[in-house]
């Protein structure tokens, strides 16, 4: 009996580290790009082949991959509900994928209705990340097709 609390304790501990992964899934409207290639296969083959694909990899390759600063661009809706949070965690979700500029695509794979996405991003999102300091020679022109080498969808 002197061990109940304990045990108690213990159990409310391990839900509470539990609780980070099932808050990222309950609450979270991030899919990941393997499910967005399920249907837009063309495209994520492309961004496959970009930096953006690759950009946490980068990140651990520098030592910066528990860095707050570096992970935030460099993984998907990191500091948001169901966004990224670590590499235990949502692996699903490291890298600058679709949603990093799209938004969360949970409700547009639900319906597959175009008005739950953001079809066409706008240099401002790409801003966020490729600030004057981090990126000073950023053409919005120039990276989008670097970052969409096909034909984006009508």
């Amino acid at each position: 009996m002197r061990s109940l609390p304990y045990i108690v304790t213990l159990v409310f501990a391990l839900l509470y580290l539990h609780m980070k992964s099932v808050k990222a899934e309950l609450l979270g409207s991030y899919i990941g790009a393997k499910n967005c290639a399920k249907c837009h296969v063309e495209i994520a083959e492309s961004w496959a082949k970009t930096p953006h694909a690759k950009a946490f990899e980068v990140l651990r390759k520098e030592g910066k991959d528990t860095t707050p600063g570096c992970v935030k661009c460099h993984s998907v809706a990191y500091g948001k509900d169901g966004g990224f949070i670590d590499m235990e965690l949502t692996p699903e979700l490291a890298g600058v994928q679709c949603e990093s500029c799209h938004g969360p695509g949970l409700k547009h794979l639900d319906s597959q209705d175009p008005a739950h996405i953001i079809r066409n991003s706008k240099k401002e999102g790409c801003r966020t990340c490729h600030t004057p300091g981090q990126d000073a020679s950023f053409d919005f022109a120039e990276k989008v097709k670097k970052v969409h080498p096909v034909k984006e969808l009508k």
